[in-house]
């Protein structure tokens, strides 16, 4: 049997590249489900409904909406995907307020929501930021994690799925290195050294398909992604073909194309995707490293997982290079 959705679905954000994505995948493989988006972004969704003129789309801010207004926009609903989020981390650095009023509180009144509506299945994104979280954007998605593993068990099953970089997603960052290189402008990087999990659009989807249709109440789920450095990065947008260099061995760039700046408030060098206090209760499920909620028993086999020692080994040029032209499509 095929995974995919059916029945009703709802995706909050989803007039963006996520929501995109899977709405893709559902018409690629005819799922036999019907899709309602919820966007704070009129202009999307009218670029949307002209791509997929089936699906139903509802201007609305997570933050925006009161809780019965909401809960009767979820009534009858089968899955809910809570995608909308602020993301940026310099912006949230720079507006918190904004950013906290988004990711926790409009992740918040989602939650509450969904379990009024007595939905069957929510599934919130998250990000590899919210482990061991060093800035803002970092912070509210932590929390977000811990109001959703932390929700009541009943009628609602409720999922996390903790993301890496999405390849050619709103805001990634090889897109714009991309068209800077294209356009003969320097590329801004701050830390050729700096290492990302990174993962193509039908992963993301993948992850979500799983934490819908096979992970348990309260469970978080980690896809075991492939990382690569910042550096190889930018020889990407720049054209290069591989070079076989692992990261770390600091190859040269060309200095009058690539300006480094250094890291950005907030950012690590490294990013995690299990951090060693929650790796006493994860386990290995499929392609999937699975927490259980805080307080659960500790997992026989403990492990931690960052980006400069990936578990799913590091990304060639090639392979990147293919995402980049798939998520162009999306």
């Amino acid at each position: 049997m095929r995974n995919e959705l059916h029945g009703n679905v709802l995706i909050t954000g989803g007039a963006g590249f996520i929501g995109r994505a899977l709405l893709r995948r559902a018409q690629q493989e005819e799922w036999q489900a019907d899709f309602t988006v919820l966007s704070r972004d009129d202009a999307k969704h009218a670029a949307l409904q002209r791509r997929f003129p089936e699906v139903r789309c509802v201007l609305g801010d997570v933050a925006g909406l009161d809780f019965d207004a909401m809960t009767r926009l979820f009534t009858g609903f089968d899955v809910v995907i809570h995608a909308a989020a602020s993301k940026y981390v310099d912006r949230a650095e720079t507006a918190p307020a904004d950013t906290v009023r988004t990711n926790i509180d409009g992740s918040a009144r989602v939650l509450n929501a969904a379990l009024s509506a007595r939905v069957e299945r929510l599934v919130a994104l998250s990000t590899d930021k919210a482990c061991a979280p060093t800035s803002t954007y970092g912070l509210t998605k932590a929390v977000m994690e811990r109001l959703y593993q932390g929700a009541p068990a009943g009628i609602t099953g409720v999922t996390v799925v903790r993301y890496g970089n999405v390849v050619g997603s709103t805001g990634s960052v090889l897109p714009m290195f991309m068209q800077f290189a294209a356009q003969g402008m320097p590329i801004m990087l701050t830390d050729p050294l700096m290492t990302r999990f990174w993962m193509s659009a039908d992963e993301a989807i993948d992850a979500i398909l799983f934490a819908v249709l096979d992970a348990s109440h309260g469970e978080l789920v980690v896809p075991r992604m492939k990382a690569l450095d910042m550096a190889n990065v930018v020889r990407m947008a720049l054209g290069y073909d591989d070079m076989g260099a692992l990261p770390d061995q600091d190859l040269p760039l060309p200095e009058r194309r690539v300006v480094v700046r250094g890291p950005r408030p907030g950012e690590k060098r490294h990013e995690a995707l299990v951090h060693e206090y929650e790796a006493l209760r994860t386990v290995h499920r499929d392609a999937y490293m699975v927490l259980a909620p805080p307080g659960s028993a500790p997992s026989s086999e403990p492990y931690t997982v960052v980006s400069n020692d990936p578990p799913g080994g590091w990304m060639g040029l090639a392979e990147m290079r293919l995402i980049v032209e798939d998520a162009a499509t999306i």
